[in-house]
């Protein structure tokens, strides 16, 4: 089984505004924001909905489906032995409910993606902090 490669996030922490976020992640959902008012769809950070300009957001489960929107390649420098550390992926994706979200892509070959790419939410769990959500390339 290939290894994806690490990248460093540093220890994530809840603040309080995102707990129901944080928990779904550690269950292995993705929970987002939705207007109860207007039935949108919003990213875990949004404070009021841009649609109808209502403040009584929900917490709700994505289906986790996704599709790539934009992306770059982040290439390391090689270590003093000479082994080049494989690309990390970062992204921003566009979930089947609405939203964009910026994240990283695991299990994707950098040569092969294209916008429009479908993906599928994938959660790691780290031994401190707390757990988050990546996309992978969704399964043909």
């Amino acid at each position: 089984m290939r290894r994806e490669p690490e990248m460093d996030l540093g220890v994530l922490r809840r603040d309080g505004r995102t707990d129901p976020f944080f928990d779904g992640a550690a269950a292995g959902r993705l929970v987002v924001r939705r207007c109860d008012a207007c039935d949108r769809w919003l990213a875990p950070d949004a404070g009021d909905c841009p649609g109808c300009g209502g403040s009584d957001l929900a917490w709700a489960e994505a289906s986790g489906e996704a599709a790539l929107v934009s992306w770059t390649v982040l290439h390391g420098r090689p270590a003093d032995d000479g082994a080049v550390p494989p690309p990390v992926c970062l992204a921003l994706v566009e979930l089947a409910e609405g939203p964009w979200l910026h994240t990283r892509l695991v299990g994707a070959d950098p040569a092969g993606l294209r916008e429009g790419l479908p993906l599928r939410a994938v959660f790691e769990h780290p031994a401190e902090g707390e757990s988050y959500v990546l996309f992978r390339p969704a399964a043909p």
